[in-house]
């Protein structure tokens, strides 16, 4: 949808357009900054490589990057883009792991005047397929190293950033005449659906420099070394890179394979970060087992979830130089809405609020008749500003229902978003979070709509009905259980829905447990009763036999893994996954084998040896070392060709 289309769209009004904010929201809402709003983020980053051509920009396990250096490599992809016919408003895949690369291929997008679609080269060929066809994207940067690993098939271009960037045909290290705006498109990144499909948040230029320059929620510059850790097609990644990148600052790429607590302590005083943003439940992980690794950092962001008071406590009393800062803010309004900084000596209150408005934003929270409301009152937020999407690629209906005209807004035209969660204002301007009025969720730092997990499970033959909810854990995180009704005759087993959605959906979107019932309870008005449904159970175990372990190694495992994944029994040949273990639990079980071993283990061992019987096999041959970064990039090579394989037996084709 181009930037003249969205604003012809019919959207909703409020119903109360003369309404007037209390005195005091308006007072809290006045967060404007002058910062560089007529110019596109490529503009920008050529002002600062400009200005510190020699600055080290971008770094990469033992490789780096200086300014000149990038803004050099990205030019080149930039003119090879430019020749392929990408211009303002030309969605652009990219199916790069964090690297180098990585930092080349974005910069050289937006350069080109493009917009990029972050690809992650896990997703099922489904949901790969469906983001190519949804962008209708002409073309797709990856790497050599991801070539067999990327689903091939598709009528479009794909380009090896590494090949283009370091070829210099003549005229190609200039920079590109401008080709965009700061309202052009600046990257589409897709969200959880309820209706069965993703959703692509279209995001403009002018939204990313609101959220990193001149802002009051953060501090940016050449000092600061910020770490990406998040996947790219996560929108924590906006505020990771491009932090640094368009104030001057560094960006340390975290690689790209599964990282362990230990590997995340080690690359923070291995290259000095001092920024730093985790999920709430990696965060709440590093609290509890490597506090000491957090030390150097003077900015410690976290957010994805709710944030548990006593963890935060935790790091206010042990890190007196950290300033902790809880974030909020969903995709459709750039990465933050409101943020919470917090230092040593505060106290921290019963529930974690989500703070202020950052610059260049407002927060309005709203009653059911979209009337203001003012302090001590639980209505639903509403985000305004300059980090508003423009809105679901390809669904009007939904931008519509869900980007609204803002009565409240000094410029005419001005939209806000609609994020259903409940909220209220605190006497001091402080905002707390209060739930959903919706099902939706946060697993592992993503937004997931249960109803799009419904969908794709509806579509089993041996499904009659569905319905997914999430449960919470003791230690905060959640996890989804589905509930069914069978077809007829047998209910699949939960290893066979599980790997049915396996097929369709990402890791993270795949129940924990699979539940089967006879019917589902119903209220009144004949809907699914969630608060009916049976508890999650704590299952015995898998459906292997129940061989009992043999050795120590073995029976060390089996207890660490009952304790985990809080199941009553683990046969040697079930798998880690199939009982309803994730990746938060894989770094949770890591820390805890090599603490009990006294040694070091790839993370990624856990995740290639995912049974009990395989990994002491494993550990009982070798002594547990340190890895060189080549074997490290062996061991991430051996996980693409991975889920290459499992794409290819899914679809059908030969392994």
């Amino acid at each position: 949808m181009s930037t003249e289309s969205y604003k012809s769209a019919k959207l909703a009004t409020p119903k109360d357009s003369a309404a007037i904010l209390p005195a005091s929201v308006q007072k809290w809402n006045q967060t404007r900054t002058e910062y560089p709003r007529e110019k596109t983020v490529a503009q920008i980053f050529e002002e600062v490589a400009a200005a510190t051509p020699n600055a080290v920009a971008v770094v990469f396990s033992d490789q780096q990057l200086t300014y000149a250096e990038l803004n050099a490599r990205a030019n080149r992809v930039a003119h090879k883009l430019r020749s392929l016919g990408v211009r303002a408003e030309t969605m652009v895949g990219c199916c790069v792991e964090r690297s180098l690369e990585l930092a080349v291929a974005l910069v050289g997008v937006l350069k080109a005047g493009g917009a990029y679609v972050p690809l992650d080269p896990s997703y099922p060929k489904e949901r790969f397929d469906f983001m190519l066809e949804d962008t209708h994207t002409p073309v797709m940067l990856t790497q050599k190293s991801l070539v067999s690993s990327v689903p091939a098939g598709r009528n479009v271009t794909t380009l090896c950033v590494d090949e283009i960037a370091v070829s210099s045909p003549n005229g190609t290290d200039a920079n590109p005449s401008p080709a965009s705006k700061p309202a052009s498109l600046a990257y589409v990144m897709y969200t959880s659906g309820s209706t069965g499909q993703p959703k692509g948040v279209m995001i403009e230029n002018r939204a990313i420099v609101r959220l990193v320059r001149n802002t009051n929620f953060c501090e940016f510059g050449p000092k600061e070394v910020f770490l990406q850790f998040a996947p790219v097609s996560f929108d924590a990644s906006t505020f990771e890179i491009w932090g640094p990148l368009l104030n001057g600052g560094r960006l340390v790429m975290m690689p790209p394979q599964a990282s362990s607590l230990d590997d995340l302590g080690r690359t923070i005083r291995k290259h000095g970060v001092t920024t730093l943003w985790l999920t709430a439940g990696f965060f709440h992980l590093m609290v509890e087992q490597r506090l000491e690794d957090l030390r150097p950092i003077r900015q410690l962001l976290a957010g994805g979830d709710v944030l548990s008071p006593r963890h935060v406590q935790t790091v206010l009393e042990n890190l007196p130089d950290c300033r902790l800062i809880n974030g909020y803010g969903p995709t459709e309004n750039t990465t933050f809405t409101c943020c919470h900084t917090m230092r040593s000596g505060e106290r921290v209150p019963e529930t974690v609020p989500i703070g202020r408005p950052i610059s260049n934003t407002q927060v309005y929270i709203l009653d059911e008749e979209m009337r203001p409301l003012g302090p001590g009152k639980t209505g639903e937020l509403y985000a305004g500003g300059d980090g508003v999407a423009r809105g679901y690629l390809n669904d009007p209906r939904a931008t519509a229902e869900k980007f609204l005209p803002n009565p409240f807004a000094e410029r005419e035209g001005d939209r806000m978003y609609r994020t259903y969660d409940l909220a209220r204002w605190r006497e001091d301007g402080v905002v707390e979070f209060l739930g959903r009025i919706d099902n939706q969720v946060k697993i592992l730092g993503h937004r997931i709509e249960p109803g799009e997990v419904e969908t794709v499970l509806q579509m089993n033959p041996g499904v009659s009905q569905v319905c997914v909810v999430a449960h919470a854990e003791e230690n905060g995180s959640k996890q989804l259980v589905a509930y069914f009704v069978p077809a007829s005759g047998a209910a699949p087993s939960s290893a066979d829905l599980r790997t049915f959605l396996s097929g369709k959906l990402p890791q993270y979107m795949i129940p924990a447990q699979f539940i089967s019932l006879a019917s589902f309870p119903l209220s009144p008005n004949g809907k699914v009763d969630r608060a009916a449904l049976p508890a999650r159970q704590v299952t015995a175990g898998g459906n292997t036999p129940a061989e009992a372990p043999s050795t120590e190694l073995e029976h060390t495992l089996v207890d660490l893994w009952q304790r985990i994944l809080r199941v009553e029994r683990v046969g040697l040949d079930d798998n880690f996954f199939d009982l309803g273990g994730d990746s938060l639990m894989i770094v949770a079980a890591h820390s805890n084998l090599q603490k009990t071993f006294e040694a070091e283990i790839p993370v990624t061992d856990l995740f290639e040896f995912s049974t009990i019987r395989t990994l002491a096999r494993h550990l009982g041959e070798q002594t547990p070392s340190r890895p060189s970064f080549s074997e490290v990039q062996l061991q991430g090579q051996k996980q693409r060709e991975a889920f290459a394989r499992q794409r290819r037996r899914r679809a059908g084709g030969a392994i």
